[in-house]
């Protein structure tokens, strides 16, 4: 029975993804996801590192030699480490990419993905949890469809966040049944999650590791030595499967590249006004809360999730005073009363001037006979923190663990959405623009490494949309218990309005770039037989070739130059990534000043080791176009092939 509801709710999540992304599902094969930027990229990922598998399996055994030495920023080595692998994500793909060389549909397949596996974890989390397998579905929803992802539509990386729910489910089960299996299966989530995506290597594991630790304390087994065993096992185990990807990383940040500025940090960190603000792609939201929009910051949960959320909490909240209420009187001595009393005071008091500060980046300080305003929050956030634990000692009577059952969740996942909600507004706290405090983040710049080469500390915001996703799934399932029938209708209405909440009205495909001074790139990837002529002559070059294409050092042109690149296999002198070597940036400026000094940009050319060189003519403003071209004929470049406006030289 519960395998076919599985199936149902998983074929339910199918339909739903090809719902709300319509009409990729008709062009699958052809456009690809959103945008021609980082999913045009992250194919060449796909097709670079899945080309040295396939090639390896075909008895090339040099090739995985060859794998994170990526054929781009030539001559600089280990280039697939300036960015996401996407190890699980290529293996995933590479049956698709074996049979039909369609880096286009398999990365179509993977996007689609994301979509029904995030929502098929939340609704095996929440049905172990909750045992409603309605409340469940809703909490798949809410995790899958949140409307933080659809800021997120071109990071395939950002959206493969579908194996957290597995791992919580399978260390659960481990601590439900014993079963050695359930925690196997967890931890390989944990390590496929690790690999997925940089960021939920460090972002999520240690909320994996304190949920294990919770629930052995809740289940009163902080002493069962076996389990702590067992999870030793487990950490080593994922441990050694996620290091060895980690060491060419480790490389290329020994050489210089790696490290973020704090600046660049800073600037992709949650305000704390991204609360309210939704991505502009969002057809409710969209414009409803664009006051507060930034880059990478549109954390607004969704009315319908953050009410459900809540609903979860304040069940958690009533049920835990329901059974203190059924122990009887309190039977505090008169000091505790009076202390619990002092500290519900100075705690009523600083949670006003702490929600004050984080909402309006201020609060009411006495100076002298008046009031005024302290910027300055960072001495009483802390304080506001340290009476709440106090007081929650306070309370505490001796016994209550030992007679609540401590088995409901809603303590660990709203916990850890504060804690991950406060993560992602990165090393400083701000409030519409101004600073009011240094955030823990800073913490773990300083402490923690890999922290300081993450750009993007908002991406907590995903595992804020996963925590409250099973806080929702916990307040349907309250709602369902209230009133059955009327309750089960109300979380069905919900998921449908979480929908709502979350469609991005006409879903887009081959969106293409702005490029600042040219024209943009075209916007049919053309794949496979229909590889454009120029492409398929330097792919089926007998000999080595290197080449630089033109326009040189625009993103826009850069990235199809690189997502060509995973076609004919060459080096590639352009490129693009996460990172950019120091070589790149020294080239573009040379090649910038070619009117200026041309020999000086050709000898920077030879110094490449180029030998042919690809010019993109319409790429360049009216009176321009044949610019490049006439400087590499008088130079003594050879034209070799054309295409339209693209001409091929070569120049030894």
């Amino acid at each position: 029975m519960r395998g076919r509801g599985t199936l149902i709710a998983t074929a339910i999540y199918v339909l739903i993804a090809i719902g709300m992304t319509w009409p990729l599902a008709s062009v699958v094969d052809r456009e690809i996801a959103w945008d021609l930027g980082d999913p045009a990229f992250n194919s060449w990922v796909l097709l670079w590192t899945g080309g040295q598998v396939l090639a390896f399996l075909s008895g090339d055994f040099t090739a995985l030699g060859r794998y994170w030495h990526g054929n781009i920023f030539h001559p600089e080595p280990l280039t697939t480490a300036y960015s996401e692998h996407l190890a699980p994500q290529m293996l995933q793909a590479l049956p698709v990419l074996a049979v039909t060389d369609n880096v286009v549909l398999a990365y179509n397949l993977l996007f689609l993905s994301t979509f029904v596996l995030s929502g098929l974890g939340g609704f095996l989390l929440v049905r172990d949890l909750t045992g409603r397998p309605v409340a469940a579905f809703a909490a798949g929803v809410a995790f899958a469809y949140a409307p933080y992802r659809l800021s997120q539509f071109s990071h395939l990386q950002v959206l493969s966040a579908q194996w957290m729910p597995f791992v919580l489910y399978g260390f659960r089960q481990f601590l439900e049944t014993g079963r050695r299996r359930a925690l196997a299966w967890g931890s390989a989530a944990l390590v496929v999650q690790n690999l997925s995506c940089g960021y939920y290597l460090l972002f999520f594991s240690p909320f994996a590791g304190a949920y294990a630790a919770y629930e052995l304390a809740v289940r009163r087994r902080l002493r069962d030595w076996a389990a702590w065993r067992a999870f030793a096992v487990a950490a080593v185990g994922v441990a050694v499967l996620t290091i060895p990807m980690l060491l060419p990383y480790i490389s290329v940040r020994d050489k210089g590249v790696g490290v973020r500025s704090l600046r660049e940090i800073a600037r992709f960190s949650a305000d704390t006004h991204a609360f309210v603000a939704a991505s502009p792609s969002s057809w409710l939201w969209g414009e409803r809360l664009s006051e507060f929009w930034q880059a990478e910051g549109e954390g607004f949960p969704g009315a319908t999730i953050l009410a459900l959320a809540l609903l979860g909490i304040t069940a958690g909240l009533v049920r835990r005073w329901r059974v203190r209420r059924a122990l009887g009187p309190t039977g505090m001595p008169a000091w505790r009363q009076v202390l619990t009393g002092v500290l519900s005071v100075l705690l009523i008091a600083h949670v006003y001037s702490a929600v004050s500060a984080l909402v309006t980046g201020g609060f009411a300080v006495p100076v002298g006979e008046a009031w005024g305003q302290s910027h300055e929050a960072a001495s009483m956030l802390l304080r506001t923190v340290l009476l709440a634990v106090a007081w929650l000692l306070a309370i505490k009577r001796r016994g209550d663990s030992e007679r609540d059952d401590g088995r409901s969740p809603w303590v660990f996942y709203a916990v850890a959405t504060v804690v991950a909600a406060t993560l992602a507004m990165g090393p400083n706290i701000v409030v519409n623009g101004v600073a009011i405090s240094p955030g823990p983040y800073a913490w773990l710049m300083q402490h923690i490494p890999g922290f300081d080469g993450l750009r993007v500390p908002a991406r907590y915001l995903m595992l804020v949309t996963l925590f409250m996703a099973v806080l929702a799934g916990l307040g349907a399932s309250a709602l369902i218990g209230r009133a059955r029938r009327i309750g089960t209708a109300c979380v069905i209405a919900a998921s449908l309005f979480m929908l709502v909440e979350a469609w991005p009205g006409p879903f887009q495909t081959n969106v293409r770039l702005a490029a600042e001074g040219l024209d943009v790139t075209p916007r049919e990837l053309r794949i496979g037989r229909h590889l454009p002529p120029i492409y398929r002559v330097i792919r089926d070059s007998a000999q080595p070739i290197i080449l630089v294409e033109f326009p040189f050092g625009n993103p826009a042109w850069d990235i199809q130059a690189v997502f060509y690149a995973g076609y004919h296999r060459q080096k590639l002198v352009n490129g693009y990534s996460g990172f950019f070597p120091e070589s790149q940036q020294h080239l573009i400026g040379v090649f910038d000043m070619r009117g200026r000094d041309p020999l000086a940009a050709w000898r920077a050319l030879l110094g490449t080791g180029a030998t042919r060189v690809l010019v993109h003519e319409a790429a360049f403003s009216e009176g321009r176009q044949r610019e490049v071209s006439d400087w590499l004929r008088e130079q003594g470049a050879r034209e070799i092939l054309t295409d339209g406006t693209d001409r091929l030289f070569a120049l030894r």
